[in-house]
């Protein structure tokens, strides 16, 4: 029995920035990491005008990857989790099969996000850049050097424009259980993780991690150790 992992991306990233966990996967994890538009090898692409338009380009390859599999699970970070919450409420009121597993890392439960929710993408250049260190997880290198910064800017603009505009509504919670992931030293989270639990009728459980906002990259043998054992109650492989 083989499990799909469909993983999305944090702002400003692309599927690359799961590659390294195909070397760590359990066997009977298949590693399905998606590509947003604009960026990768979509890259000529013009980026989504907000989380709806991303949603509806995400949900066929959610499909697709759910019928071609014995069951799938579903994996975000920051940004990544705003749109796999969403998603979820698409394939839910569709009335499609829901994940056998949702991991959402790195981001507070959406009341809470809402509520102090700052649109950073309409700041000038210098200021973006400022709110962006305070992330971490971006190299210095990239600072330094404008034409790098000229390359991701309009991606890093794009995706936070989905983040900074988001608006939430209340709907009844999902038929499922949630796994919360978040660094023990992440400022960016807010509100209490234990929010989350409000969203699926299953509840959540929340799981740190030592690190700050990307700690998914500090910590990525913990994090798909851990995921191994979930989809298949099997430790990562060594």
């Amino acid at each position: 029995m083989t499990v799909s992992l469909i993983c999305l991306p944090y702002a400003g990233g692309s599927a690359q920035v799961y590659k390294r966990w195909s070397n760590r996967l359990h066997s009977a994890v298949r590693l399905v990491p998606a590509e947003l538009a604009g960026r990768g090898s979509r890259m000529s692409e013009r980026f989504y005008a907000n989380v709806i338009e991303a949603v509806e380009d995400l949900l066929p390859l959610v499909k697709e990857t759910a019928l071609a599999s014995d069951s799938y699970a579903l994996f975000g970070h920051s940004m990544g989790s705003l749109l796999g919450y969403e998603l979820l409420h698409a394939l839910y009121e569709e009335g499609f099969p829901l994940p056998s597993a949702v991991f959402l890392s790195g981001r507070g439960a959406p009341h809470c996000e809402q509520e102090k929710a700052r649109r950073i993408h309409m700041l000038a250049d210098d200021e973006f850049l400022d709110e962006l260190k305070k992330y971490g997880g971006i190299s210095d290198e990239l600072f330094q050097h404008r034409e790098l910064v000229d390359m991701f800017m309009p991606i890093l603009r794009a995706d936070f424009n989905l983040i900074g505009e988001y608006e939430h509504r209340m709907r009844p919670p999902l038929p499922l259980r949630l796994t919360i992931l978040c660094g023990k030293d992440d400022d960016c989270v807010k509100g209490p993780l234990s929010e989350w639990e409000y969203y699926a009728t299953g509840g959540s459980e929340t799981v740190l991690f030592e690190g700050g906002h990307f700690f998914l990259h500090e910590r990525e043998s913990e994090i798909v150790e851990m995921i191994n054992k979930m989809l298949t109650e099997a430790p990562a492989p060594i």
